[in-house]
């Protein structure tokens, strides 16, 4: 009869826990790595849409401030309350642009704290987050309190293995980024929030209608970058005196003018499709740090398509190109 060698019970035990743990730690810390990374991707492009969107905004203010010169009612109160609006929801964006910037470095601390453990960089990255989740909710009008549980150091429990410990911290920082998640989404989603971060379409078309005209009629710009826009698909480019033919073409200067206020609305509909996919996609990430909480694969799917979207967004917001 062979005998095995005594093991002590403690050591025993370390090693069952040990085995027990090793499919749950390895999908968690997968689990991780991938949330980490769609995370950081989504926030990302979520900021390069905010930051998108205030410009489309200065453009706009830029025309609004042109029509009152040109009209000679620089102080027009009605233009003024506008660009005072337009100035807040500049701000907001900014601000918007800061927390998006901070998550994401917050998903980068997550992979980083996954890969190989490294907790310090983390805590800090959450604790800026948080800073700016109530920054940004305060600056929307939707003041919040920050939970002691989403800030801090991450737990880490003790009587575990190394690696075990390593997946109990990782759960527990996606618990900080989700809590701090799912209070913006709540002060996104309520409906006054959408006015104060996108511009009125109807409004913004009629006044850069307005300047383009003034600046065509009176020779100081060319609608020929527009028509070569408009042309590029079936091989066409404008000749080198369109403007001198334009103007005396009642109708195809219509039609260019309506080209240009469609472009206007665009623009408009681009920071709505920003805002509202913005949204989408941080709602899309709380299913996933909840498959992590209970250690379940991650369906990346939804968020990536979201996220290819958004990229499409950005694109909406490019001018034709001069020719």
């Amino acid at each position: 009869m062979i005998r095995l060698p005594r093991v002590p019970f403690g050591a025993g035990l370390l090693l069952l826990l040990g085995i027990g743990v090793t499919g749950c730690t390895t999908q968690t810390l997968t689990s991780g790595t991938n949330l980490a990374r769609v995370g950081q991707a989504a926030a990302i492009q979520m900021e390069q849409n905010a930051t998108l969107s205030a410009n489309s905004i200065f453009a706009l203010k830029k025309a609004v401030t042109f029509n009152d010169a040109y009209n000679k009612s620089i102080n027009n109160p009605d233009s003024q309350a506008y660009l005072a609006h337009m100035t807040a929801i500049q701000s907001h964006l900014a601000q918007y642009g800061r927390w998006l910037d901070s998550l994401s470095s917050s998903y980068s601390a997550l992979g980083e704290l996954a890969a190989y453990n490294a907790v310090g960089s983390f805590d800090s990255s959450i604790d800026t987050l948080a800073t700016n989740t109530a920054n940004f909710a305060s600056a929307i009008g939707k003041p919040i309190t920050i939970p002691s549980e989403a800030t801090g150091a991450v737990k880490v429990a003790g009587g575990m293995v190394l690696s075990a410990i390593q997946a109990h911290e990782v759960k527990d920082a996606s618990r900080k980024i989700e809590i701090l998640l799912t209070m913006i989404i709540a002060a996104l989603d309520d409906p006054g929030t959408k006015k104060q971060m996108i511009v009125i379409q109807g409004d913004v078309a009629k006044r850069i209608d307005q300047a383009a005209t003034v600046l065509f009629v009176n020779g100081i710009c060319s609608y020929a970058p527009l028509l070569d826009d408009l042309g590029s698909p079936l091989g066409l480019k404008s000749v080198a005196n369109v403007d001198e033919v334009v103007a005396k073409k009642e109708n195809v200067l219509a039609g260019l003018r309506g080209v240009a206020l469609e472009l206007a609305n665009e623009q408009v509909t681009s920071q709505e499709a920003a805002f509202d996919k913005g949204l989408e996609a941080l709602k899309a990430l709380v299913p996933l740090h909840e498959s992590l909480q209970h250690g379940a694969p991650l369906e990346l799917n939804t968020i990536i398509s979201i996220i290819n979207q958004m990229q499409q967004t950005a694109a909406m917001f490019q001018p034709p190109k001069t020719k």
